[in-house]
């Protein structure tokens, strides 16, 4: 069994007031949107670790999930307090922290969050996402 993005799409892309959530092929095409404010899924590294069992082996897999938010640079007027990217981040963080994805033995944890890359136009954040099962 392998993760699959679908779940996540859908579950994001059910919640109001943020763009609609896509998949990308890596960091890369998540960086190519021209639109913004932008939310791109990737998969990350799967991790695995190998258990003995009589009769084989058991592997448990340890993916992570790049969820990479973008949002356009400006300047906006002194004194202005709104937070485009944590505006953008929390109903995301919300929707899936503890949630367990179909086929999962452990529910999604947040692992980290940094800046991905700041460009002339935009920045792109990206938060890793954690989850386990058994193969």
């Amino acid at each position: 069994m392998l993760l699959r993005l679908t779940p996540f799409v859908e579950r994001l892309n059910a919640l109001e007031g943020i763009p609609k959530v896509q998949m990308a092929a890596d960091v890369e095409a998540a960086q190519s949107t021209k639109e913004f404010p932008s939310l791109m899924l990737v998969l990350g590294r799967d991790n695995v670790d190998h258990v003995d069992m009589n009769n084989g082996a058991e592997h448990w897999v340890k993916p992570e999930i790049l969820l990479v938010s973008g949002i356009q640079r400006r300047n906006l007027p002194l004194g202005n307090t709104d937070d485009e990217l944590a505006n953008l981040r929390d109903p995301t963080l919300d929707s899936l922290i503890n949630w367990l994805p179909p086929g999962c033995d452990i529910p999604i944890k947040w692992k980290r969050g940094q800046i991905l890359a700041l460009k002339s136009h935009a920045l792109f954040w990206v938060d890793v996402f954690t989850t386990e099962y058994r193969w």
